[in-house]
C-alpha cells in the first residue's frame, strides 16, 4: 500500500513568504509620489476629478499592504484552479486514483500553510483590519474542504460526494477572493486612507 508523505511541498512556503518581502520591499521603495500619472509633461497636471485614488497615492503602509493582498489573491486563484484540474482528471481518468489522492493531500498541506500566512501576516494597516480578519475566517477551513474532498474520493459511491465537495471548495475560494476584493476597495476608499494617513 503506497503511503503519501503529508509534508510534501513544505519548501513552497519559505519560497512565498521570500517572495511577499521582495515584493513588497520592491513595490515601496518604487513610490514616487510626485511622479506624473498621465504619462504628460505638463509640469502641473490637473488633479484627478473621479475621488479613485491610484495605489501611488496611498500611504505606503497601505500600498505594501495591497502588494500582498495581491500575492493571496493570486495564490488563492492557483489553488482554485488547482483543485478543478485535479478533479476533472480524476473524472476523465487522466491521472490515476493514487496520483489523484496525492494531488489532493499536497494541497491541503500546502493550504495549511498558506493559512497560517494569511493570519499572521504583519503590519496590516488599522483600517484594514476588520476586512484581514474577515479573510482570516474565510480562509480558516479551506484545508478542512480540501480533506471532504479527500473522503469523498476515498467514499464507495459514484464520486458525488467527491465532486459535491469539489463545488464547495470552489465556493469557499470565491469568498476568500470575495473577502479580498472588499478589502481592496475599503484600501482605496478615499476616506479611509485620509483617515489613517492622518
Amino acid at each position: 500500500m503506497e503511503t503519501v508523505d503529508p509534508r510534501h511541498g513544505r519548501w513552497i512556503l519559505p519560497v512565498i513568504v521570500v517572495a511577499m518581502v521582495v515584493l513588497t520591499y520592491t513595490f515601496v521603495n518604487s513610490l514616487e509620489p510626485s511622479s506624473d500619472p498621465t504619462g504628460t509633461s505638463d509640469a502641473n497636471p490637473p488633479f484627478p476629478t473621479d475621488g479613485t485614488s491610484t495605489t501611488s497615492s496611498l500611504p505606503p503602509e497601505i500600498a505594501a499592504f495591497l502588494v500582498t493582498l495581491d500575492i493571496f489573491e493570486n495564490q488563492a486563484t492557483a489553488y482554485k484552479t488547482e483543485v478543478a484540474e485535479i478533479n476533472t482528471d480524476w473524472d476523465g481518468r487522466a491521472i490515476t486514483f493514487a496520483e489523484a489522492k496525492t494531488k489532493f493531500l499536497e494541497v491541503q498541506t500546502d493550504l495549511d500553510d498558506w493559512e497560517n500566512a494569511v493570519t499572521e501576516v504583519a503590519n496590516v494597516p488599522p483600517g484594514l483590519a476588520a476586512g484581514h480578519v474577515a479573510l482570516v475566517l474565510e480562509v480558516s477551513d479551506l484545508s478542512a474542504k480540501v480533506g471532504d474532498i479527500v473522503v469523498g474520493l476515498d467514499a464507495p459511491d459514484d464520486g458525488t460526494l467527491r465532486r459535491t465537495a469539489a463545488a464547495e471548495f470552489a465556493v469557499a475560494m470565491d469568498e476568500v477572493l470575495d473577502a479580498i476584493a472588499a478589502i481592496r476597495e475599503t484600501a482605496t476608499t478615499p476616506s479611509t486612507t485620509s483617515t489613517i494617513a492622518g
